[in-house]
């Protein structure tokens, strides 16, 4: 937000300084800023250059906008229209994210992913990180994770992380490269924290790659079999020290170990070097199968060593929906655990 009014600002400043009078250099660049952000800053924005358009007319030391009402008009027009450019920009992106019915102790959203679809489960357990966004021609980035420390297992430090997924969350966005600016958010935010997740990746064609940071394997599933992925691990975000930087003691110390200890999860060692890139997440790898399954490690943490015998639920169900819905059962009817996704890459008539 700050940056696209400053941009605005700055726009006002050069085309005052200009000289330019037209109205497309005093509300084009607000506008492009406008529409590329969230509604409520939109509108924001659209205000500040209205406000900006108005002093340049009413300020006569200041050259600006033309004051002729046809000049006025247009402007006025096109700045009112950023907002509703911008609604109907996020309606669109947003309108293919369903909710399946179903308990209400868990919530089931439904998501193009390729030719076929993926289900994300989540149910508001501890640490519970989930976020599923379509991308533009079909595909698909999703994030399912656990994280650990006071300052990030709060509803604020959650939804941070959330929001600078679905915020970096592009057609261009890599595992890789959303792996290492999830883990510089787990530092700004808290030190002594980190985030154990998986982030996976559809394209349009139905290809799926998948990094691994300090969380279990992903689960695929041919006819009707399941089976670890074995996609390589990678250490938790934020447990491990950027190059350069000094050692961290305490609990930080502490809550990294834990979290490379974590990473080692049934299905796929640490990579060597633990897997680290310089974005500090795990090195993407292809999945392949006609369903492909990810969940956090609260589940794994929650089932102990017997997580890998309900591997077999992936494929009891026909919908990734309901999949989803059933891995977020606890050990004996316990509490549910959360997040779960499911991916069906192919069409319906595949499976």
């Amino acid at each position: 937000m700050r940056a696209a009014l400053a941009g605005t600002t700055g726009n006002a400043v050069l085309m005052g300084v200009a000289e330019v009078g037209t109205p497309i250099g005093w509300v084009l660049l607000p506008g492009l800023l406008g529409v590329s952000a969230r509604p409520r800053v939109a509108a924001l924005v659209s205000a500040w250059a209205g406000v900006l358009v108005v002093a340049s007319v009413l300020v006569p030391v200041i050259p600006g906008h033309r004051s002729d009402p046809q000049a006025l008009l247009a402007s006025t027009l096109s700045l009112t229209a950023v907002p509703l450019l911008a609604w109907a920009r996020r309606r669109t992106r947003t309108a293919s994210v369903t909710r399946a019915a179903g308990p209400t102790d868990v919530a089931v959203f439904t998501v193009p992913a390729g030719p076929g679809s993926a289900a994300l489960a989540v149910c508001g357990s501890p640490g519970e990180i989930g976020a599923a966004v379509p991308l533009r021609g079909g595909g698909l980035l999703a994030l399912v994770g656990t994280v650990t420390g006071a300052a990030l297992d709060t509803p604020a430090g959650r939804r941070a992380i959330e929001q600078t997924f679905r915020r970096h969350a592009r057609p261009a966005a890599s595992p890789q490269r959303l792996a290492g600016v999830l883990d510089q958010a787990v530092r700004d935010l808290a030190p002594a924290g980190h985030l154990r997740a998986t982030i996976v990746r559809v394209d349009r064609s139905g290809a799926v790659e998948a990094a691994r940071c300090g969380s279990p394997d992903l689960i695929t599933v041919a006819a009707d079999r399941a089976a670890l992925a074995g996609v390589p691990a990678g250490p938790a975000l934020g447990s491990t020290r950027p190059a350069g930087s000094p050692a961290r003691t305490g609990s930080a110390a502490r809550a990294g170990s834990t979290a490379r200890a974590g990473s080692a999860s049934p299905g796929g060692g640490a990579t060597p070097g633990g897997g680290a890139t310089p974005g500090g997440g795990a090195t993407p790898s292809p999945v392949t199968g006609r369903r492909v399954a990810a969940v956090a490690a609260a589940f794994a943490d929650a089932h102990g060593e017997r997580w890998v015998r309900v591997l077999d639920q992936v494929a009891a169900d026909d919908d990734p929906a309901g999949a989803a819905r059933r891995l977020t059962r606890g050990p004996r009817g316990g509490r549910r655990t959360g997040p779960a996704l499911v991916v069906d890459p192919g069409p319906p008539s595949r499976a």
